[in-house]
């Protein structure tokens, strides 16, 4: 994407602020191409380089929780909102809210469901108000996407996927597009139904997915691997790193302390953010002492080109993608302004007038 777009305004008639907004549903945000994953890898990567070089706003995310436990996210589920401001060409203030309930999927729920609301930042007028769940889940395959272009192991031909929910469905959407010679993908989930079901759902027009019976054995030989999992505690350790391996560790518990020691360069999308989550990888090792922001690159530096990446063939990478609002904020508004170019949604007024001015 490039050059400046003025904010969205409201309609203004004889003086008055007539406001209305857009409502799109979750197959409004689909029929405005919020599945195209080609387009949100570019969106994605404009919001990271606008948030390296400070044209974003980013507030710390609010949440709430069940438990004052640090598995209580993967136990009991929690709600979260995430505000922030995307400058550049995008422009745009937004929020979203996503609750996320492990129990959910039992219950024929997504388990993750999210709404976002997007404002003109100079009026503060809501402009839509939209579908989040495929907004967020589109948006963490493209962050996992982007960080394989720059990180993952020249010539990666193995991918492994532990976990076969939604996330790894748009995991590997963004991380095909990024590994071209991509030839074998692995998966592993405990449930074999549900490994069944990712299989057949995936499986067309892309290299063989082998489900694994054994965690550690999916690791073996792998270039890269991505955990998207509810696991309550770390399972992957240090003896799993191979000279070269990319590990992308979306879910929270997976790599044990050792495995995030043992990385030669370590790289998040916002330390700050990623060090807010108690049960996150990088805020397990830094409160054992084991890292410290200096330690860590962002993954915006890479991808505006302040910072090398990867600089040896045989170097381990552990990311930490722990997902932010500029994300949701920067996907959201293109998936918008795509469904006002094709008359997708319907308006909804907030007032004819307003009661106070």
């Amino acid at each position: 994407m490039s050059g400046t777009r003025a904010p969205e305004r409201a309609h203004i008639v004889c003086g008055v602020a007539r406001v209305e907004f857009l409502v799109l549903s979750q197959e409004d945000v689909v029929a405005a191409g919020g599945l195209d994953m080609d387009r949100c890898l570019a969106v994605i990567e404009e919001a990271l380089v606008l948030h390296h070089q400070g044209e974003t706003i980013l507030p710390q995310k609010s949440a709430l929780h069940w438990s004052n436990d640090i598995d209580t996210d993967e136990r009991l589920g929690r709600i979260m909102a995430m505000p922030a401001y995307v400058g550049g060409s995008l422009r745009m203030a937004g929020i979203k809210w996503i609750p996320s309930v492990p129990q959910n999927p039992s219950r024929g729920l997504p388990r993750g469901i999210g709404v976002v609301l997007l404002s003109d930042p100079e009026t503060g007028v809501p402009v839509c108000f939209m579908d989040g769940t495929v907004v967020s889940a589109m948006r963490t395959g493209a962050v996992s996407g982007l960080a394989a272009r720059e990180l993952a192991p020249p010539g990666s031909s193995v991918l492994t996927l532990y976990g076969a929910g939604v996330q790894a469905r748009t995991q590997l959407a963004g991380l095909e597009r990024m590994l071209p010679e991509l030839a074998e993908i692995r998966l592993y989930d405990p449930s074999p139904v549900q490994s069944a079901a990712f299989v057949e759902r995936e499986q067309a027009g892309r290299p063989p997915i082998r489900v694994m019976d054994d965690p550690r054995e999916a690791a073996r030989g792998s270039h890269v691997l991505v955990t998207a999992t509810m696991a309550p505690a770390p399972f992957v350790t240090a003896e799993w790193l191979e000279p070269g391996m990319l590990i992308l560790s979306v879910s929270s518990f997976d790599p044990s302390l050792d495995a995030i020691e043992a990385a030669d360069l370590l790289v998040t999308d916002d330390f700050a953010h990623e060090t807010y989550h108690p049960s996150r990888p990088l805020a397990r090792a830094e409160a054992a002492g084991l890292v410290t922001e200096a330690d860590v690159v962002a993954l915006g530096a890479i991808l505006a080109g302040a910072h090398p990446g990867r600089t040896a063939p045989d170097e381990r990478i552990l990311v930490s993608p722990v997902g932010l609002g500029i994300e949701d904020v920067a996907w959201a508004t293109a998936v918008y302004r795509q469904a006002t170019e094709l008359d997708v949604g319907a308006r909804q007024r907030l007032w004819e007038e307003p009661i106070w001015t």
